[in-house]
C-alpha cells in the first residue's frame, strides 16, 4: 500500500503542478478561449478514459503505470524547454497528451491484487494522498511558475522519475482470466450487472448534484460575505475533509452499502441545505468539509463494491467507463447549474441539489438494499 500512496502522491503533486502552469500560461495570453480549451480537455479526457481502460486490461498494469510515468515526465520536460518557442495550439495540443498519459497512472485497479484484504483502508488512503498531493502541487507550480515559467513543468518531469523509482518495486501484475473484448465491454458490464446499474446510478447522481453547488461556489462565496480569500478557504476545507474521509474509509469494512449510501446522501443534503442559509464562515468551512468526506467515503465505496464484483480482466474497462460517466454526469450538472442559477438565482440552485440528495438518500434505503446480498 506505501508503493501505491507514494506513486499516486508524486503523480498528482506533478499533475497539480503542471496544470496550474498551464493556466497561468494560457492566461498571460489574454485569451478565456484558451482557457476554456483546456477545461474542456479535462473533461475530454474521461472519453478517453474507456480507451485507456482497454488498454489496461490488454498489458501487465505495471507496465502500463510505468509507461504512462515515463512518457509523462519526457513529455513535461519537453513542455518546459519549448515553452516559449511554441504557441498555444501546439501547447494545448501537448497538454492533451499529458492528460492521456495521466490515465495511465489508474494506480486504484492494482489495489484488488496487492492489498486483497484491506480494499477499504487502501483505497480511502489512496485518496488523501491525492488530495494532499493536490494541495502542495498547485501552489508550488504557482510559486515556480513565478520564479521561471518553465520550472513547474520540469518539477513534474523530475517528480515522474521518482515514481518510476518506487513503480519498478512493484511486481507484475497481468489480467488474470478471460473478458468480453472491446473498449466498450466496460460500459456493457455496467448496464448488464443489475445490482451496480443501481449503484452507478446513485453514484452518478450524487455526482451530478454534488457539481451543482460547487460550479457556482466562487458566486455563492462573494455573495455570502466571504470574498476571494474566503472562497480560496472553502475549496482548502473540501480537500481536507476529504483527505479526512479518506483515512476513516477503513471503518466502512463490513458495514451494509444500503446504510453507508443513505448516510452520505444525508450528510450531503444537510451540508448543502445548510450553506443555503450563507452561514458564518467557519461553519461554512464546516458544511463544505463535510461534502469532501462524503465525497471521498462515496468514492471508496462504489469503487470497492465495483472491484468486488468485476472480473479482473475488465477492472480497467469498467473503471474506465465510471469515470466516463462521472465526468458526463458532472458536465451536466455544471451546465445545468450555471443556466439555472443565471435564471432564477443561487439559491434555487443550492434548494434543488439539497432536495435531490434528500431523494437520492430514500433510493439508497428502498431498493438498494439487494447490495448487501450480492456482496457478500
Amino acid at each position: 500500500m506505501f508503493l501505491l500512496a507514494t506513486i499516486l502522491f508524486l503523480a498528482s503533486c506533478a499533475g497539480g503542478a503542471v496544470g496550474t502552469a498551464a493556466s497561468l500560461h494560457l492566461a498571460r495570453l489574454d485569451n478565456p478561449f484558451y482557457l476554456g480549451l483546456q477545461h474542456a480537455i479535462g473533461w475530454g479526457a474521461s472519453v478517453l478514459a474507456l480507451f485507456t481502460g482497454y488498454l489496461l486490461d490488454r498489458t501487465d498494469r505495471k507496465k502500463a503505470l510505468s509507461f504512462g510515468l515515463l512518457s509523462g515526465s519526457l513529455l513535461r520536460f519537453l513542455l518546459g524547454t519549448s515553452l516559449g518557442l511554441i504557441g498555444p495550439w501546439t501547447f494545448l495540443g501537448l497538454y492533451l497528451v499529458d492528460n492521456i498519459l495521466e490515465l495511465l497512472l489508474e494506480v486504484r485497479v492494482l489495489v484488488p491484487r496487492l492489498v486483497p484484504q484491506e480494499r477499504e483502508k487502501a483505497h480511502g488512503r489512496l485518496y488523501t494522498a491525492s488530495l494532499l498531493a493536490d494541495l502542495l502541487g498547485a501552489p508550488l507550480g504557482a510559486f515556480l511558475f513565478v520564479q521561471n515559467p518553465s520550472w513547474p513543468f520540469f518539477l513534474g518531469g523530475a517528480l515522474g522519475f521518482v515514481a518510476i523509482h518506487f513503480a519498478a518495486r512493484l511486481p507484475p501484475i497481468p489480467p488474470l482470466g478471460k473478458a468480453p473484448p472491446g473498449v466498450l465491454a466496460g460500459l456493457r458490464w455496467l448496464y448488464q450487472e443489475a445490482f451496480f446499474r443501481r449503484l452507478a446510478g446513485a453514484v452518478l447522481g450524487a455526482s451530478f448534484l454534488r457539481v451543482m453547488p460547487f460550479a457556482l461556489l466562487p458566486l455563492w462565496s462573494l455573495q455570502a460575505g466571504y470574498g476571494p480569500i474566503g472562497y480560496g478557504l472553502l475549496s482548502t476545507a473540501f480537500s481536507l475533509g476529504g483527505a479526512l474521509g479518506g483515512l476513516l474509509a477503513g471503518k466502512l469494512k463490513g458495514k451494509r452499502p444500503q446504510r453507508v449510501l443513505s448516510l452520505l446522501f444525508l450528510m450531503d443534503a444537510g451540508a448543502v441545505l445548510g450553506l443555503l442559509f450563507k452561514p458564518p464562515l467557519p461553519l461554512g468551512l464546516l458544511l463544505v468539509a463535510l461534502l469532501g468526506i462524503s465525497a471521498i467515503l462515496l468514492g471508496v465505496q462504489e469503487v470497492v463494491l465495483r472491484q468486488a464484483l468485476a472480473p479482473d480482466a475488465l477492472l480497467g474497462r469498467v473503471g474506465g467507463g465510471m469515470r466516463f460517466l462521472s465526468g458526463s454526469a458532472g458536465l451536466l450538472g455544471a451546465l445545468l447549474a450555471g443556466a439555472v442559477g443565471g435564471k432564477v438565482g443561487l439559491e434555487e440552485v443550492y434548494l434543488g441539489a439539497g432536495l435531490g440528495f434528500l431523494l437520492l438518500a430514500l433510493v439508497a434505503w428502498g431498493f438498494l438494499g439487494q447490495m448487501e446480498k450480492r456482496t457478500r
